[in-house]
């Protein structure tokens, strides 16, 4: 096996949240080259079956495998949760997700053992947060609450504390999480980091865990690992692909990650 590779990582989620991934990972891996994948025509993916998201999953991944990416990084909790683990079978190349990274982090967060969880329905009836965390902490009690008005709210750009849509919604979703009932909360889809900053004034004190950063490190550690980290010494260079209508993702998109995604986000068909 090569020292190196220069090949693009590939990122994919159901809209806009997984961008939370990639700035993470070219923070921590800076010098390598990034594909990105936003399924934004089939957003949200929360209330998908398990046949859908296993088809959309193999989909995005042949989309970025056409790009020659040398791993692929599930940007969607939802995906990971339904779908990662079979769709692994079908590619030879490292797929990485978002869930076990989160659950490992918070388990080792938190110092009282109380662990909220907030996801889409797909991703809390899973269950695989309430299985793992106490998997790596058994004196962790999770309760785990489906928040599946976040990402459209997202998506719209509603992010920000003058939204009054958005602070509503939160408050009514992280009530079970007040007064002291937890330390440690996941934000177990790639979207909620954009909400970071309202849920860490209505949860003053409470650890918050990004599955995007979670993952980031996973990757770097998977492609070390299998050597196949970039040998390149400047930035690394990304590209944006959507199946949906480029320019919302471009302006929000462009917000969040505080570049001009302007003409840069493709569309996919």
């Amino acid at each position: 096996m090569n020292a190196h590779d220069n090949r693009p990582v590939g990122i994919f989620d159901s809209g806009l949240g997984g961008l939370t991934s990639l700035k993470a990972i070219k923070a921590l891996l800076p010098h390598e080259d990034l594909v990105f994948f936003g399924d934004t025509a089939r957003v949200p993916y929360g209330n998908r079956t398990r046949e859908e998201l296993l088809r959309f999953s193999e989909q995005n991944i042949r989309f970025l495998q056409s790009k020659d990416v040398k791993a692929v990084v599930v940007a969607c909790n939802t995906s990971d949760a339904m779908a990662r683990a079979e769709v692994q079978k079908e590619f030879d190349l490292p797929i990485i997700g978002v869930i076990d990274p989160s659950a490992r982090l918070a388990a080792e967060a938190t110092l009282t053992g109380g662990v909220g969880v907030i996801g889409t329905h797909v991703t809390v009836t899973s269950g695989l947060f309430n299985l793992l965390i106490p998997l790596y902490n058994p004196l962790a009690q999770v309760t785990a609450v489906e928040t599946p008005k976040l990402v459209p709210l997202v998506e719209s750009g509603k992010t920000h504390e003058t939204d009054a849509e958005t602070v509503a919604v939160l408050n009514d979703y992280l009530a079970p999480f007040q007064n002291g009932a937890i330390d440690t909360l996941v934000l177990g889809c790639t979207h909620y980091p954009l909400l970071a900053e309202l849920i860490g004034k209505l949860l003053p004190g409470v650890t918050l865990i990004n599955s995007g950063a979670a993952a980031a490190q996973r990757l770097k550690d998977t492609l070390t690992q299998m050597d196949l980290l970039a040998d390149r010494t400047g930035p690394g260079a990304a590209r944006f692909y959507v199946s949906g209508d480029p320019d919302p993702f471009a302006r929000n998109g462009g917000e969040f990650l505080g570049e001009d995604l302007t003409g840069r986000v493709q569309r996919q068909v």
